[in-house]
């Protein structure tokens, strides 16, 4: 009897660690960049703690970059995909990399923030006024000078005395008075929107497109692959994207975010708990995700590159059909 018991056991054991082991071998790794000082590393790594996406038989790496590393990976190769600036992405699709648009991402929550006190109660008050931006070419920032030009006519770089700056740089002129007003990275926005006594939004991107078709701007940062990768194994491309949705709406969940924050929030510098009741609050009311890429999605989002090219934003619009991919 004692042995049958222990033979059982033994079976047990060994049945563990085979399948254990079969299942580890079966995990695809995928290696992602992720910005540092964004609300990236905490998509990222967040779900990947979670065990998000190994459930998927994914085995992501994720390798945090400053910003400036983050756009060069995907152009390099050196990853296969990763959230990455849309309209820049469309861009780099429009001079012939065969990149595809895969899955949602973050949207352009970014906004245009003046001091509280300041006489500038809407966009159009800064008409030849400082205007300051960390960038020209980031997708947010051609987002949101599409959406100034589409509803109000007016050019934040012509019609404005420009201003670019780093982003650490633009909140501390806003402060000194330097500049009049500052378009700024998500994680600074974030700390500008958590100090409502000091700052004032006069103008949010995704507000002024949710009136026009009911859904944010997508193209901050949307999930982009290399065709050829896609082409390569569709499971394991599909399997990528479901568990990147899913750890979009896990993130989305308060106690989610509050784990991720006590272990990542100093990398994606979120700085205090100011900070991250704002992030709370935009990832509850979907202000900062979209997390779903279906085909209601996709047609909302063209329809936003279509209005940029009317503006001369962007160039020319490539095919949805043939670039946006719907992966099920």
């Amino acid at each position: 009897m004692k042995n049958s018991i222990l033979f059982a056991c033994l079976c047990w054991v060994v049945s563990v660690f085979v399948t254990t082991s079969v299942d580890a071998g079966k995990l695809h790794k995928v290696k992602v960049t992720a910005a540092r000082n964004s609300v990236l590393i905490l998509y990222t790594q967040g779900p990947k703690a979670a065990g998000i996406f190994k459930k998927h038989g994914i085995d992501l790496e994720i390798d945090m970059r400053p910003f400036k590393g983050h756009m060069a990976g995907l152009p390099a190769g050196e990853v296969p995909c990763t959230t990455y600036a849309g309209t820049a992405a469309i861009a780099r699709i429009n001079k012939g990399l065969d990149w595809v648009i895969v899955g949602g991402g973050l949207t352009v929550m970014q906004e245009v923030f003046v001091l509280k006190d300041s006489p500038f109660k809407t966009i159009t008050d800064l008409k030849g006024k400082k205007f300051a931006s960390w960038s020209t070419g980031a997708g947010a920032f051609k987002a949101m000078r599409a959406t100034v030009l589409d509803g109000y006519g007016m050019d934040v770089l012509k019609d404005t005395e420009f201003v670019q700056a780093a982003p650490p740089a633009l909140l501390k002129m806003l402060d000194r008075g330097q500049v009049d007003s500052m378009f700024n990275i998500s994680s600074l926005t974030i700390a500008a929107a958590a100090q409502p006594d000091k700052y004032r939004s006069v103008f949010a991107p995704n507000d002024y497109w949710k009136k026009k078709t009911g859904q944010a701007i997508l193209w901050s940062a949307p999930l982009v692959c290399w065709r050829k990768w896609v082409d390569a194994d569709k499971a394991r491309a599909t399997a990528f994207v479901k568990a990147w949705t899913e750890g979009y709406r896990w993130l989305s969940k308060p106690e989610n975010l509050r784990k991720t924050v006590k272990k990542w929030g100093k990398l994606a510098a979120v700085k205090n708990d100011a900070q991250r009741k704002v992030y709370e609050d935009w990832l509850s009311k979907n202000k900062m995700l979209i997390i779903d890429w279906d085909k209601e999605t996709r047609d909302k989002q063209w329809d936003f590159l279509h209005m940029a090219k009317k503006h001369g934003i962007l160039k020319k619009i490539p095919s949805k059909e043939k670039y946006g991919l719907i992966l099920k």
